[in-house]
C-alpha cells in the first residue's frame, strides 16, 4: 500500500504491485495496518526467556514468562489474535501481575529473609487434602510449643520459582531459615503427617 486516499473517512487506497510495478486503487472505509508475523525478540537470544521455534514468547494467564519477574506482552507472545485492542489487554494484565509480584518479594523479604525469627518455610499443595492435613498439623504444634518460630507458607502451584530456588522435589517439604540462612530442612515423608516431631526439634531449638 503507497497511499490512503479520502478527504475527511477513508474512501481508498492505492496499491502497488511489487512484481510489476503498477498501481491501483481499491475503494474501501477502512484500513488495518499489519506489520508481519516475524517477532522482533531476537535480541533476547541467550538471555534464558523461553521462546518458540518463530521467536514468539510463551506465557502464562498472568502474561508470566519462564524467568520470574519477567512478564511479555503484545503480539511478541504465544497468542491467537494479534491487534491493538488484545495488547492492551495484555498489558492491563501483566500490569497489575507485576505489581503484586513486587509486594510478594518485598513481604518474603521483611518476613522471611530478615526476620530476627527462625521461619519454618513450608512447601505444600494447596490443593492436595494430606498437604492441607500436614499445614494444620504444623500450625497447631507450632502454637501449641509457644516458640517464637514464625510459618511462612509456600503454594506449590503458584510459587514453582521459589521452589526452584530451594530445590524442592517432595511436598510437603519444610527449609528451617535463620535470618535468610537455611539451617536446616526436613523432606520426602513417606507419609504427609511423620515427623512433625522431627519438625519440632530442626526448628523450634
Amino acid at each position: 500500500m503507497e497511499e490512503v486516499l479520502g478527504k475527511e473517512n477513508v474512501e481508498a487506497v492505492k496499491i502497488k504491485n511489487l512484481k510489476t510495478g503498477s498501481t491501483s486503487e481499491l475503494s474501501c472505509q477502512g484500513v488495518f495496518f499489519f506489520v508481519g508475523m516475524v517477532p522482533s525478540t531476537g535480541y533476547l537470544k541467550d538471555s534464558g526467556i523461553e521462546m518458540d521455534k518463530r521467536g514468539y514468547i510463551p506465557v502464562n494467564e498472568l502474561m508470566e514468562t519462564n524467568s520470574e519477574g519477567v512478564y511479555a506482552v503484545g503480539d511478541n507472545r504465544v497468542k491467537y489474535l494479534r491487534q491493538v485492542v488484545s495488547a492492551a489487554g495484555d498489558g492491563a494484565t501483566a500490569a497489575v501481575a507485576a505489581e503484586r509480584y513486587i509486594e510478594e518479594v518485598n513481604d518474603f523479604n521483611s518476613n522471611v529473609l530478615q526476620s530476627d525469627k527462625k521461619v519454618l518455610l513450608l512447601f505444600f499443595n494447596a490443593q492436595d487434602n494430606e498437604s492441607l492435613k500436614y499445614r494444620t498439623a504444623l500450625e497447631e504444634l507450632n502454637e501449641e510449643s509457644g516458640t517464637d518460630c514464625k510459618i511462612h507458607c509456600v503454594d506449590m502451584a503458584t510459587k514453582k520459582n521459589l521452589a526452584e530456588k530451594y530445590a524442592i522435589k517432595i511436598i510437603p517439604s519444610v527449609v528451617v531459615l535463620y535470618k535468610g540462612t537455611e539451617i536446616n530442612r526436613l523432606e520426602g515423608l513417606e507419609e504427609s503427617l511423620e515427623g512433625l516431631t522431627q519438625y519440632h526439634q530442626l526448628g523450634y531449638q
